[in-house]
């Protein structure tokens, strides 16, 4: 450790020796700048958790890049920040940095246990982040200083990780006036509005479900779904003005009693001037697309964090499954769906619930709410609920 003045004393008697040494026509500059110009983590250390099949905890540790991480240098308040944060996890109480300033003015770190104790800072020596740190930096001329702030944020949270939690145990659906003839409204998109008539017909509504009509299919009209149907929608990423809507449902029980997939139609819908009416498509079974989503009772699909999600409750026909026990997920717009273990069921849900209600609140959270337990739940990524 050395006193600010003996650090001020050597970076100078370097410039200057470095002058004598070099011929004597060559002349060294010295610069009033004290000011932070770059800061870089070097690799951290990444301690993680994990869980085996026989119930052992213990933990292993990966590497994480610093350097994927953008560090802000805020010049008028004197901050060196990091606005995505480090992965949970992460140890930064032994890391190497690398900190540029402007002109060759030295850097000094402040001890984390004294402020009148200074270091020369050193890209080889390793620092401890765990707690904001102080720097100062010295102009080569040694007339001015300037002192940073380093604060380097770490998730306190696995990002990836989903928490439920129990809203309410009373619930009730609300009771729906349907119009004439129709037996469930399923959903909307941006312009139109989705229902099930009483004759198994899908229905649509361009003005807010005043006036009905049959929608237009292209398909075997047989393959739509007549019983526990649920509908997603959402805008396509690579077009404007166009929604992509998923439904899926079931058929007939006693038509079909040893069908094992359930039906599902998407929908592609232009709300562009003068885009023609879509239509509804039924996606078959095809090499490319073996996962199919199993036949559930009372099912309710949500889109979320760029997939769709799948709730279901029992098998239905030739489907053996416990109730509301996992959950659904396709990454490619309802072609495939696999079982996920990143959403789990709530932990207490009653699987007593013969339909769930399933939504997206503008703060990302999931809710599900329970028919025939009354129960509602909510939950979410840790991650869609960090502010940036």
């Amino acid at each position: 450790m050395k006193s600010v003045k003996a650090i001020l004393l050597i970076f100078m008697s370097v410039a200057l020796c470095s002058s004598c040494l070099n011929d004597s026509d060559t002349e060294v500059t010295l610069y009033s700048d004290a000011v932070v110009t770059s800061f870089t983590l070097g690799t951290v250390n990444r301690y993680l958790h994990t869980t085996s099949q026989a119930g052992t905890d213990s933990v292993y540790k990966t590497l994480v890049a610093g350097s994927n991480y953008k560090f802000h240098i805020d010049q008028v308040n004197r901050r060196i920040y990091n606005t995505d944060s480090l992965p949970v996890g992460c140890d930064v109480s032994h890391v190497l940095c690398t900190i540029g300033s402007l002109n060759g003015g030295a850097v000094v770190l402040e001890s984390a246990d004294s402020a009148a104790t200074l270091s020369y800072y050193s890209s080889t020596d390793s620092i401890d982040f765990s707690q904001p740190r102080t720097i100062y930096v010295y102009s080569s001329d040694g007339a001015a200083r300037s002192r940073y702030t380093i604060q380097v944020n770490v998730h306190r949270q696995d990002g990836d990780h989903f928490d439920w939690q129990l809203a309410d145990d009373s619930w009730t659906p609300a009771d729906v006036s349907l119009p004439d003839g129709i037996r469930q409204i399923l959903g909307a998109s941006t312009t139109e509005t989705y229902a099930l008539a009483t004759d198994g017909r899908l229905m649509v509504s361009r003005d807010g479900g005043q006036s009905w009509q049959e929608d237009q299919i292209a398909g075997d009209a047989a393959m739509l779904p007549v019983r526990d149907l649920a509908l997603a929608s959402y805008p396509m990423t690579l077009a404007d003005s166009t929604d992509y809507v998923v439904l899926v449902g079931n058929r007939s029980v006693d038509d079909y009693p040893d069908e094992q997939i359930a039906m599902v139609w998407r929908k592609i819908v232009d709300y562009g001037s003068h885009a023609p009416q879509g239509r509804w498509v039924y996606m078959e079974r095809t090499d490319n697309n073996r996962q199919a989503l199993p036949r559930m009772e009372g099912m309710a699909i949500v889109r979320y964090d760029g997939s769709i999600l799948a709730f279901g409750g029992a098998g239905l026909g030739g489907v053996t499954r416990t109730p509301w026990s996992t959950v659904y997920q396709s990454r490619d717009n309802g072609i495939n769906w696999r079982t996920t273990t990143a959403y789990p069921m709530p932990e207490g849900f009653d699987a007593a619930a013969t339909r769930v209600e399933a939504e997206v609140d503008d703060q990302q959270f999931v809710w599900l709410r329970c028919s025939g337990t009354g129960q509602v739940w909510r939950g979410r990524l840790n991650r869609l609920g960090w502010k940036k």
